[in-house]
């Protein structure tokens, strides 16, 4: 401090009648001065006298210290609180002896309890799924992440959630608590109710449409020739003709009516699991001449042993029956067929995926989301069925259809994916199977 500063300083400190000025410091930064007046005994201030002040300082910078991390901590309380308080989604927090220590509003207003009764729950009293999940978290330590389910709520119906947990860990890594937000599906639910009762109602109206042109087209040439049968009833060629195309047609209506009946896939019937790699193998072997005349190499890559799958083993074979014959239609002469059955294991299970993939030119981007639409083609003869009903078949069998790009840029592949079987045939389900 420079001399001018000094007697700057020592003129204000007898104007406020301080003899003695010690600074308080908190973490070596200057946040004030103790002060003390003159002594009553009349005596200077000795070195013990300074100590003492010094002391007091200290406690001083100690309390002031507390009092603004006090403040602090009610600060961010507050904002936690207002976060908390203003989430659409529920949050539930329990400690390690799964006492339940954070409940915010979403969460009463989804399980129905007050927050005064949540925050005085344990784990085990806390309503189920939310109970299980934390439990598990809390065992583990592991995260359940985005896990849809159904939450009993306070108008005795099933709220559709979806939740995430996660462990609440101190510094050490030890796991000292819990988490679960949650939030409510209804809303998305009847979104996605109501978008695929529009997606139905286009695809009937493109059903009725594709039928009705399907049929008016044998309909107009039957009736051609029957307004000329009476003028030329005598002409036995035009009558052989007549019969010939009225034959035709018919057989047109009745392929028609064929292929919509495997549109409506019964229930799959009950039975032992398949070979789905024999069941593959056997319809190529129907399709060997039709092959062969095309020119086209098959490749096979199937996994052994082969996993068994709980599906109807005439609707596999029709699902890949039209699976084939739509990719050798796609190709020219001197094609590949390639065919790849393995596995996927996801957390929800196990899974069979067959790939039937073409050298074809591949199906546009444009149109790729509406090939397994009834009815919808892009051949100058294909009737739109082939591949709808595929799509019938695997959704009956809680299966998996979609189309994907081949990695070189050509050519298509058809996935299909069905849930491995856990049970394993019988000698006596393997032979009637195999009959």
């Amino acid at each position: 401090m420079l001399g001018s500063d000094a007697e700057c300083a020592g003129q204000q400190l007898s104007s406020l009648g301080a003899e003695v000025a010690v600074p308080i410091l908190s973490e070596n930064h200057l946040i004030g001065f103790l002060l003390a007046g003159p002594k009553l005994s009349g005596d200077a201030y000795f070195t013990d006298d300074i100590e003492l002040l010094a002391t007091l300082a200290n406690q001083a910078a100690i309390a002031v210290n507390n009092a603004q991390l006090y403040g602090q901590v009610v600060l961010a309380n507050q904002y936690i609180e207002n976060i908390l308080r203003t989430m659409d989604s529920g949050v539930i927090t329990v400690d390690a002896n799964g006492q339940v220590a954070v409940a915010n509003t979403t969460a009463e207003h989804l399980t129905g309890l007050p927050r005064s009764t949540l925050t005085s729950l344990t784990i085990d009293t806390l309503p189920d799924p939310i109970a299980s999940q934390l439990k598990a978290t809390l065992s583990d330590g592991q995260p359940r992440l985005q896990v849809e389910t159904t939450l009993p709520s306070d108008s005795n119906r099933l709220l559709p959630i979806v939740s995430s947990t996660s462990a609440l860990r101190d510094e050490h890594g030890a796991i000292h608590g819990a988490l679960i937000v949650f939030s409510d599906l209804s809303n998305i639910k009847a979104l996605e109710s109501e978008k695929r009762r529009a997606e139905r109602l286009a695809a009937f109206g493109t059903l009725v449409s594709g039928i009705a042109h399907e049929i008016k087209n044998p309909l107009v040439a039957i009736r051609t020739f029957a307004e000329l049968l009476p003028e030329r009833f005598t002409d036995t060629e035009f009558r052989e003709d007549f019969s010939k195309v009225v034959v035709n047609e018919i057989d047109r209506i009745d392929d028609l009516v064929a292929r919509l009946r495997g549109l409506s896939v019964p229930s799959p019937q009950t039975g032992g699991p398949i070979d789905i790699c024999e069941s593959i193998i056997d319809t190529l072997v129907l399709l060997r001449g039709q092959l062969e005349q095309a020119r086209i190499t098959v490749h096979r890559e199937l996994e052994d042993p082969a996993p068994h799958v709980a599906i109807d083993a005439a609707q596999v074979k029709q699902l890949f029956l039209n699976l084939f014959i739509n990719a050798i239609e796609a190709m020219g002469p001197g094609g590949v067929l390639t065919v790849r059955v393995g596995r996927r294991i996801t957390p929800s299970g196990n899974w069979v995926v067959a790939e039937v993939s073409d050298t074809g030119p591949g199906i546009p981007e444009a149109i790729r989301a509406h090939i397994f639409d009834p009815f919808f083609t892009t051949k100058p003869r294909g009737s739109g069925l082939g591949l709808a009903i595929c799509r019938g078949i695997t959704d009956a069998h809680r299966g998996i259809l979609r189309v994907e790009s081949n990695r070189s840029g050509s050519g298509t592949t058809i996935v299909v994916e069905f849930p491995v079987s856990t049970a394993t045939p019988t000698v006596i389900e393997e032979q009637a199977l195999r009959s």
